[in-house]
């Protein structure tokens, strides 16, 4: 069942950021030619314990992401106050609109389709506004998964 529920969350990924991808033997095809690059959003937290929020691009060469898990939750809207990542994690809003506070004050609107890696484990952490019914994906990758590594297609 793991196995099958990555396999779909590699396909997710991959549709959220713009490449084609197979189900079989677990692969993933080359990126689908593209006038816009895939991004991903990261919240992440910096030594000082501020949390920020960066967009990374992702190259054409970026390879499998290595996926160990995924869990679906549906929320209602409210506002969930300073919290952190449970552990560093993508999330993929499925349906639904959200907006991520960081502590250095920036705001960012996440909606469906939206690739975010999570990884502020530690500092201050962020808030969030969920504005509409939201069902989002969370999916775990191997440990010591670097975002920035893998976004720049290296090893």
């Amino acid at each position: 069942m793991i196995k099958s529920a990555v396999a779909v969350a590699a396909l997710l990924i991959a549709a959220s950021i713009g490449c084609e991808a197979r189900a079989q033997s677990g692969t993933v095809a080359a990126p689908v030619a593209n006038s816009v690059p895939p991004r991903i959003f990261h919240v992440f937290a910096t030594p000082d314990g501020e949390t920020h929020f960066e967009e990374l691009m992702v190259a054409s060469t970026a390879g499998v992401l290595p996926l160990t898990g995924l869990r679906a939750i549906s929320y209602k809207p409210n506002k969930v106050d300073w919290h952190h990542a449970p552990a560093p994690q993508f999330a993929i809003n499925l349906t639904g609109d959200l907006e991520v506070e960081t502590s250095d004050g920036s705001k960012h609107k996440i909606g469906p389709g939206d690739l975010v890696f999570m990884e502020d484990t530690t500092g201050k952490g962020h808030v969030t506004r969920l504005l509409s019914p939201v069902t989002a994906l969370f999916i775990v990758p191997t440990a010591n998964f670097d975002v920035r590594a893998w976004a720049k297609g290296t090893p």
